[in-house]
């Protein structure tokens, strides 16, 4: 019997394990509906947060007789979101508007505050009203960005012991890609499930660099030795592929990154898994991630 991918499936059977959509289904053509309903809502979800310069971390959605509860985590990339609030505030000056004002169709924030709630007042609640007939909308969000400076500043060894480790990768964080990947890897192991975060972090890497690919690599493999022989570190082992033509080669390569113990097989470890692919001149990249969870 070959490895599986995708082991999650063995994982959905335990006790501590939720699932991400709860409804009770009268029917069975009702259950098709409104798993197809889950899937739409999902990937309308992840295009918006996509558009606006942030990564969906996770959905959990909860189906009521009379309404639908979103739960939204979701990790904000600087340096995309700097470029909205640049362009709004250009309008704000010359048109002298003050903040949270709207021009035509298009509002005018100034930080990522405003940013969510032109998102999820302006956007989600009202498509989401029409999609789900009959149901009351309900959204709660959270950032993950300020969740990490909560937890930071909250818990003092925390912090001593994540400066300490972000010291070691000073050379990185002149680029700023580098700088948010190195946060995202941090944030990864606090919060459960982020295989997705990392994938499409790296991901993102691989369309802004053309060359230096070399250096993403090294990158990897001491940042996950360095997080994942951390105490409070949720990480029990990462494994990552990449498969792409690096550094503009003729011919595609495979990179496999390795750390701690990623059983595929096993029903009793929560492993995590996500696929994601860089669009770049040089063809496509794959990236596979595969985190195993501690107890």
């Amino acid at each position: 019997m070959g490895q599986k991918k995708n082991s999650k499936i063995f994982s959905l059977s335990l006790k501590n394990s939720e699932w991400e959509s709860k409804y009770i289904e009268k029917n069975i053509e009702e259950s098709s509906s409104l798993l197809h309903k889950n899937v739409e809502a999902r990937n309308y979800l992840t295009q918006i947060f996509k558009l606006h310069g942030l990564t969906l971390h996770s959905c959990a959605i909860d189906y009521t007789q009379k309404s639908i509860n979103f739960f939204i985590l979701f990790f904000e990339k600087k340096t995309e979101t700097g470029i909205f609030y640049k362009q709004h505030l250009k309008k704000l000056k010359r048109k002298k508007m003050p903040s949270m004002s709207t021009s035509g169709n298009a509002l005018l924030y100034i930080n990522s505050k405003e940013l969510i709630f032109h998102i999820v007042s302006t956007i989600l609640i009202k498509n989401l009203s029409l999609f789900f007939k009959n149901r009351t909308i309900n959204i709660k969000v959270q950032n993950l960005n300020e969740k990490f400076a909560f937890l930071l500043r909250k818990n003092v060894s925390y912090y001593k012991t994540i400066q300490r480790v972000a010291r070691t990768f000073k050379r990185f964080t002149k680029d700023k890609v580098f700088k948010e990947l190195i946060k995202v890897f941090f944030i990864a192991t606090f919060e459960k499930d982020s295989s997705k975060l990392i994938a499409k972090s790296i991901s993102r890497y691989f369309t802004k660099h053309k060359k230096r690919h070399g250096l993403i690599i090294f990158f990897l493999k001491k940042i996950l030795l360095d997080l994942q022989s951390l105490k409070f570190s949720k990480i029990k082992g990462m494994k990552i592929i990449i498969n792409g033509r690096f550094n503009g080669a003729q011919r595609s390569n495979r990179k496999i990154i390795k750390v701690g113990i990623v059983p595929l097989q096993s029903f009793v470890s929560t492993v995590s898994y996500f696929e994601d692919v860089a669009y770049t001149k040089n063809g496509t990249f794959g990236i596979k991630v595969w985190i195993c969870e501690k107890d």
